[in-house]
C-alpha cells in the first residue's frame, strides 16, 4: 500500500508530499533540467493535526534513510545529539535529518536567535550543502522559531497543516467511524459538522470516548447521545460526575430539572445563528446538577468575512439575554463573556471598520483618552441597538424559541437533527428586522 494512503484528507497538501517524495526518491530526472533539489522542508501547525504522521510517510516514500533528532538530553548533551545527528546523515547520503518538535529545542515561548540549539541546527544545515542530505522538521507554532532559521536556503519548502475542515473533517470522521458500531442516524456528516475545525487526534478521541460511554452502559450501539456526551466533556470540559448526574444511562433524559432561565437562554443563541446562518448550530446542551448548572450552543464556523460576520456575532452572542429577557421580562446576561464579545466585536466595527465614521478610527496619530471614551460609548450605542434588532426577531419568532426551550428542558442535550425536525414544524421569519 502507498504509504500516503495511510493520511485521510488533506488532499492539497498530500499532493504537495508526494512530489517532494518524488523528487527525493527519483533525483536524477530532475538533476538532468538542471534543477536544484529542496534543502529542507519544515511542516507546522497546532497539536495533533498529523505532522509528524506526514513526515514518516514522506520517509518511507523517499526510500532513504532517516536519522531523527528530538530534544530527549539536556542541554549540553542535546547539542552534541544534533551534530552527531548530521554527521550520520552526511555518512550514509542520502538521507534525511528528521527534526522532530524543532520548536521546542531551545526553552521559552518566544524566538531565541541567538540560542545555541538553533544556532547549531543552521550551522549544520549550511555545512551539508551539496551532501544530498534532506532536512525535514516538524513544529507546533513557528513564531518560536528564529527567522533565520525559516529563511529559503535552509527551509525552501514551508507548509502549514491547519486542523481538518469540511471535506477533511468528514473523511476523516468516515475512516474513524467504519470500526465503530454507530447507531445508522449517526451519520459522519453530522459528526464532522460538529468536530469542524478540530484536530485529528481530538476527532479520533471524542469518536472513541462515545464508544466508552456506550460500553460502559452495555448499550449495543453508539448513539449521538453518546458522541454529544464525548463532546460535552472533552471539548467543553464538563465534568463526567454532572454528565452523570444529569443524563441517566438508559435514555439519557434529564435526571434534575434543568432552569427554564438556562434553557432559553440557549435556545436564544440558537434561534438567532440559525436565523443568520441556517444549518450553522451543531448541538445544544444545558444541565442542573446538585452544584453545577449552565449550558452553551455549538456554532460551526462561519466563513463570511467583513462586517457582516461580526455583526452576526454580536447578534448571536446577545441571543440568549435578548431571549430570558423577552421571556421573563428580567436582565440577565447568562455567561458574561457573552457581553463580552458583543463590546468587543462593537468596538471592532467602530474602532477599524469604521461603521459609524472615520472620526472614531484608532489609529496611531490619537490615542487619547477622549478618543477611547468617545469609542466606548459609540460601542454601547451599538450594542444596544443590536439587542432590539434581536428581540425583534426572536418575537416574531417566538414559537420556534418555545420549542428549542422545550426540547432543551426535556432533553438536555439537543442535536442538529432534532433541531432540524423542530425547525419543520415552525414558521421560521428570518428576515424579521
Amino acid at each position: 500500500m502507498n504509504a500516503f494512503n495511510k493520511i485521510i484528507g488533506y488532499e492539497s497538501i498530500k499532493k504537495e508530499l508526494i512530489q517532494i517524495s518524488d523528487i527525493l526518491a527519483n533525483i536524477e530526472p530532475y538533476k538532468a533540467l538542471g534543477v536544484a533539489v529542496p534543502r529542507g522542508l519544515l511542516l507546522h501547525g497546532e497539536p495533533g493535526v498529523g505532522k509528524t504522521l506526514m513526515a514518516s510517510v514522506i520517509i518511507k516514500e523517499s526510500g532513504r534513510r532517516a536519522y531523527t533528532c528530538r530534544k530527549d538530553k539536556p542541554n549540553g548533551d542535546f547539542i552534541k545529539s544534533i551534530r552527531k545527528t548530521f554527521t550520520d546523515a552526511v555518512a550514509a547520503a542520502p538521507s534525511i535529518v528528521f527534526l522532530d518538535d524543532m520548536d521546542k529545542f531551545a526553552n521559552g515561548d518566544e524566538r531565541h536567535p541567538d540560542a545555541e540549539e538553533y544556532v547549531t541546527v543552521q550551522s549544520c544545515i549550511d555545512n551539508i550543502k551539496g551532501k544530498d542530505v534532506f532536512v525535514l522538521a516538524t513544529a507546533n507554532n513557528i513564531d518560536n522559531l528564529p527567522g533565520s532559521l525559516l529563511r529559503a536556503g535552509r527551509f525552501d519548502r514551508v507548509i502549514e497543516i491547519e486542523a481538518p475542515t469540511g471535506e477533511d473533517a468528514l473523511n476523516i470522521v468516515s475512516h474513524y467511524m467504519k470500526s465503530k458500531k454507530f447507531v445508522s442516524k449517526v451519520d459522519p456528516e453530522t459528526v464532522a459538522k460538529m468536530m469542524d475545525g478540530r484536530s485529528c487526534a481530538e476527532l479520533e478521541t471524542i469518536i472513541n470516548e462515545a464508544g466508552l460511554y456506550a460500553g460502559f452502559e452495555r448499550s449495543d450501539e453508539i448513539t449521538m447521545d453518546h458522541f454529544m456526551k464525548a463532546c460535552l466533556h472533552n471539548i467543553h470540559n464538563i465534568p463526567i460526575d454532572v454528565l452523570n448526574q444529569v443524563y441517566s444511562p438508559e435514555k439519557s433524559s434529564v435526571r434534575n430539572v434543568i432552569s427554564r432561565e438556562i434553557a432559553y437562554h440557549e435556545a436564544g443563541h440558537t434561534v438567532i445563528a440559525e436565523l443568520l446562518n441556517p444549518g450553522s448550530v451543531t448541538f445544544i446542551s444545558a444541565y442542573s446538577s446538585q452544584d453545577k448548572h449552565g449550558g452553551f450552543t455549538s456554532v460551526s464556523c462561519d466563513n463570511r468575512v467583513g462586517t457582516e460576520k461580526i455583526y452576526n456575532d454580536i447578534y448571536v452572542s446577545l441571543g440568549g439575554m435578548a431571549a430570558v429577557d423577552m421571556k421573563f421580562g428580567k436582565p440577565d446576561s447568562g455567561n458574561p463573556a457573552d457581553l463580552k464579545r458583543a463590546f468587543r466585536c462593537a468596538n471592532n466595527l467602530i474602532e477599524y471598520n469604521c461603521v459609524l465614521g472615520f472620526d472614531l478610527h484608532r489609529n496611531s496619530y490619537d490615542d487619547s483618552d477622549k478618543l477611547k471614551e468617545r469609542q466606548e460609548n459609540a460601542a454601547a450605542i451599538e450594542v444596544e441597538h443590536c439587542y432590539r434588532k434581536v428581540k425583534q426577531m426572536l418575537v416574531a419568532n417566538s414559537e420556534f424559541l418555545d420549542k428549542v426551550a422545550d426540547r432543551i428542558c426535556r432533553r438536555g442535550i439537543v442535536s442538529s437533527a432534532e433541531l432540524s425536525e423542530i425547525k419543520q414544524d415552525c414558521k421560521i421569519l428570518p428576515n424579521a428586522v
